[in-house]
């Protein structure tokens, strides 16, 4: 018996299948309706949309992971000018109980 690939796909030597969308798939680039993944991934290139501008598919690309910094400074300087609109008055309408 064959050990287990390390992707976790199966020893048997078929290939992996991708199947379609379930229901049309609306794309962002022109706004028509598209039912395979190939005609959408053309409406998200330059030369298939009328905005003429390439569209990142998300999902394909790397991302490179950048840690988050708070500079205290800011944050300090934050709180301040959040607690003088407080004082002020300046509230914003979901939180403003006089109206």
């Amino acid at each position: 018996m064959k050990e287990p690939r390390p992707d976790n796909r199966s020893s048997l030597g078929a290939p992996m299948i991708i199947g379609g969308f379930a229901e049309p798939v609306q794309s962002a680039a022109d706004g028509k309706f598209y039912s395979t993944k190939a005609a959408l991934s053309r409406s998200h290139r330059a030369s298939g949309n009328p905005h003429g501008i390439d569209f990142i598919e998300l999902g394909n690309e790397e991302m490179p992971w950048v840690e988050h910094t708070t500079s205290e400074a800011e944050l300090r300087d934050d709180v301040r000018s959040a607690v003088q609109d407080v004082k002020e008055g300046k509230l914003p309408e979901v939180l403003n109980l006089e109206t």
